[in-house]
């Protein structure tokens, strides 16, 4: 699809979308194409990482641009990922960006599914007395989607089953 035009700025937007998915590789916190990262660009469009790139090769022209009724725009495929950050900016006009990695101690703990009870003062960084799991669903679902919003409910982080 054309992209609509995105405002000034949208190309430092895209930038920080890409600058964040390679830090995230660096620190070994996701791996290969996994984990997504996206960068609210106004009230109603984001910008999220494309679906099955390398982040060490993207460029901010593959970056898509996507609308809070699911429409994308640009020449790649946005994250599978992009129904829970569409549903998490539509619902949290607070949240300015999202980041969902795969680091292996995060997902080892959230294959148990079982939260991360208040045993440190570090939790509450989270926005609540724990950190949710939301139950494992297929990726790229509404059913996921609805998930992570509903472990989100009062937090700013979660763990994905």
């Amino acid at each position: 699809m054309t992209e609509p035009n995105a405002g000034a700025g949208r190309a430092d937007l895209r930038t920080i979308v890409i600058a964040a998915c390679r830090e995230l590789t660096r620190r070994g916190l996701t791996y290969g194409t996994s984990g997504n990262v996206s960068v609210r660009c106004d009230e109603r469009r984001f910008f999220v990482s494309p679906t099955g790139m390398d982040y060490e090769v993207l460029q901010a022209a593959d970056v898509p641009l996507m609308d809070l009724d699911g429409r994308w725009f640009g020449r790649r495929l946005p994250s599978s990922e992009w129904r829970f950050h569409r549903d998490i900016f539509n619902s949290r006009h607070d949240v300015g960006a999202i980041v969902h990695t795969h680091s292996p101690r995060a997902t080892a703990l959230a294959c148990t599914g079982r939260g991360i009870p208040a045993f440190h003062y570090m939790v509450a960084v989270a926005g609540g007395s724990d950190i949710r799991c939301a139950p494992y669903h297929a990726f790229g679902t509404q059913e996921l989607s609805d998930a992570v919003l509903a472990a989100l409910k009062d937090r700013n982080a979660c763990l994905l089953a």
